[in-house]
Parts: C-alpha cells; sequence; structure tokens
C-alpha cells in the first residue's frame, strides 16, 4: 500500500511559476533538429546557446548545466528530499568507480571453485571472520583519488574523495551508513568470486532501493512511479540481453533490480518463454512498444534502439507534468527531461567525435520533452 504523501502541493505555487517559465527552453523539435544535424561543435554551441545553456561554447558546458540544474532544483523544491533521492544514483555511481579500482588491492577471501556458484556470500553460515562480522578490506594508502577523479560526477550527497576516503581507509562514520554497508556488501562478493561485475550489480540494486525508500517515505504517486518505471525498464533490458546472448540464467537473477511492478518471478518466467508469451504479455500493458524487440532474433543496435524506446517511455511520463496546477511534479519533470536533453546532447557530440552521418545520428538521438507533447 502507498504511503500517503507527506508533501504539500499548494507549497509548490512558486516553484511551478518558476519552472513554467523555463520549460520553454527545452529543445522542441525544430531545436532537436538542428542538434541532430549539427556537423560541427560550434553547431552544437549554438543549439546550447538558444536552449538556455550558460557558457554554452565551453568544453565543460554540460557539467555546469547539470550542476546549475540540481542546484535550481534545490532552491525550488520545498522538500528538498526529491532531489536527495536523485542524487543516490550520483553516489552509487562514484561508489562502483571507488571499488573497481580499490579492487586490485584486495585478496581474495577463497581459492574454492565453488564460490563461484553462490548469488550471495554474505548469507553464508561458516566460522571465517569476514562473513560473521562482514568488513571492508584493507587497500593500501598508495591507492590515489587522483587516479579515478575524472570519473566522479557530481553534485553528490557525499563528495566523492570524501567518499573514496571513507572506503579505502575504512571509516564508516564519515559517510551514511546505507552508502557504507553497500560497499561492504560489493567488496565481499567481488572478493569472493573476483568478478568485477558484481560490484556494478549490487551497487545498482542499492541505489534503486535506496531511492526508492526514500521516496515512499514521500509519498507522492508521481515520483515514486518514476523510478517504479525506471527499475522495470533496466529489468526489461537486463531479460532482453541476457536472451539476445544467450547467457545463464544465473546471470539474469544476479542483474535483475529489486522492486519494479512486474515482478522478478515474472521475469524469471520469460528467461526461457516462447518469444509469443512475452510479446503477448507486454502488448496488453505500459510497455507495448517494447514487445517486438523480443520477438526478433538478435540483431545489430537492437539494445541501443531499445534504450532509446526506454527513455520515450520516460519522457511520455514526464509530460504528465503539465496538466498539474502546482506541485513538486512540475520541477521534477523539468529536471528530469533537462537531464534526458542533455544525455542527447552528449550522444550528438559522441557521434559528431565519431564523423558518423547524421542519419545515424538521427537514428539514435531521443525525442526532446517537447517534441513527445
Amino acid at each position: 500500500m502507498r504511503k500517503k504523501s507527506l508533501v504539500d502541493s499548494n507549497q509548490y505555487g512558486y516553484a511551478t511559476g518558476r519552472i513554467r517559465a523555463l520549460e520553454g527552453q527545452l529543445m522542441d523539435i525544430a531545436r532537436l533538429n538542428r542538434l541532430i544535424e549539427a556537423r560541427s561543435p560550434e553547431d552544437i554551441a549554438r543549439v546550447l546557446s538558444d536552449s538556455g545553456y550558460s557558457s554554452s561554447d565551453t568544453p565543460d558546458v554540460l557539467e555546469r548545466e547539470t550542476a546549475e540544474l540540481y542546484k535550481l532544483a534545490g532552491e525550488v523544491m520545498v522538500n528538498r528530499e526529491f532531489v536527495d533521492a536523485l542524487l543516490v544514483f550520483n553516489d552509487c555511481h562514484n561508489l562502483k568507480a571507488i571499488e573497481k579500482y580499490l579492487a586490485a588491492w584486495w585478496p581474495r577471501l577463497s581459492e574454492n571453485p565453488e564460490d563461484a556458484f553462490e548469488i550471495d556470500p554474505l548469507s553464508r553460515q561458516d566460522s571465517r571472520a569476514d562473513f560473521e562480522s562482514p568488513v571492508l578490506p584493507e587497500t593500501n594508502s598508495a591507492a590515489s583519488f587522483s587516479a579515478i577523479s575524472g570519473l566522479m560526477v557530481q553534485p553528490s550527497l557525499v563528495e566523492p574523495e570524501l567518499l573514496f576516503q571513507a572506503i579505502r581507509d575504512r571509516m564508516p562514520d564519515r559517510v551514511p551508513a546505507w552508502l557504507y554497508q553497500g560497499a561492504i556488501a560489493a567488496a565481499s562478493a567481488v572478493r569472493t568470486r573476483y568478478d568485477i561485475a558484481e560490484i556494478d550489480q549490487m551497487i545498482d540494486r542499492l541505489a534503486y532501493t535506496e531511492a526508492i525508500r526514500r521516496a515512499q517515505e514521500l509519498g507522492n504517486p508521481f515520483f515514486l512511479d518514476y523510478l517504479f518505471l525506471r527499475t522495470d525498464l533496466a529489468n526489461l533490458g537486463s531479460l532482453l540481453r541476457c536472451r539476445l546472448l544467450k547467457a545463464d540464467r544465473r546471470v539474469l537473477i544476479q542483474t535483475l533490480l529489486p522492486a519494479g511492478k512486474i515482478s522478478q518471478d515474472v521475469l524469471l518466467g520469460w528467461f526461457a518463454a516462447e518469444p509469443e508469451l512475452i510479446t503477448e504479455a507486454l502488448a496488453k500493458g505500459p510497455f507495448a512498444e517494447l514487445a517486438p524487440f523480443y520477438s526478433t532474433p538478435s540483431q545489430r543496435g537492437t539494445l541501443a534502439t531499445f534504450g532509446k524506446v526506454c527513455d520515450h517511455l520516460i519522457l511520455d511520463h514526464l509530460k504528465k507534468a503539465q496538466f498539474i496546477l502546482r506541485g513538486p511534479e512540475v520541477p521534477l519533470a523539468y529536471l528530469l527531461a533537462r537531464l534526458l536533453e542533455i544525455k542527447n546532447v552528449r550522444i550528438a557530440q559522441t557521434l559528431l567525435r565519431n564523423k558518423l552521418p547524421s542519419a545515424q545520428i538521427r537514428e539514435l538521438a531521443r525525442d526532446s520533452l517537447a517534441a513527445r507533447r
């Protein structure tokens, strides 16, 4: 049962007015087409300038815009907890990069091949102290934050260098308990099987679990449904990837995120199901646009196109905010739509650097929120 919302929409009159005034800066179809057709960095800079990006001709324009977006959200959101829930994903991104780097210093816990078949090493019951009272492994002080500083994203709930120091030097009192415990769990898993992919899998689960927990405390249906949608899309993507690559069922079990509206039992049931069963089930619900991906054989570009459709489904959810008179939905939709727009710009920049034709850029580029309305 959904918790009753603790958010008073009447407190968002100012926020709604301010964001409505900014929504015109979101890329419309014309500016989106100009972005796709851009043949030089200067062309992209002009589109960004017309879309309200400050210092649009500087290399770090997208990082600056991202920071400004979160700053704006922090200023207008009466309930700062919305922003904090989204920043959880940035902290978890940083934690993944930190643990992958530090893992080079961590010794294995066991040479027993049977350990490779355990799903969760923390569920073991034996006499080893690391499992009875799991802790982060020691790391040589030679490990330096400067080696990975370029991989960090901001803003975040915890300063990246502080998070690095807390994990390297085993100082749990310097970071939130949920983040430190997640670091312990991922470290224990990777030391058991020494599969670096486990870090991604476990910390991704941590990110969605923590973000959804925070959203449930707020009780706002729009925000909670957004996170559930992201979870379901990620899980459906994992299912598609495992089927295309003919991966072992165990891989899907380890990759699935918790708390989506589509249960894990259903997803696991689809793992070896006939394509018709999956497409028929998806065609009846909100994921009908994804159904065709499960009926076609593996082909180049399938996963990239799947990701594009997923982003469009997220935009379709965000556009519901246009019917809200006042409330946190309006600034939330603006923030999330702008972040997806920045993702689009990065795609255009990357493809331009690789000198790909505009037709290929158009094939991968996402719609804007304005284009979906």
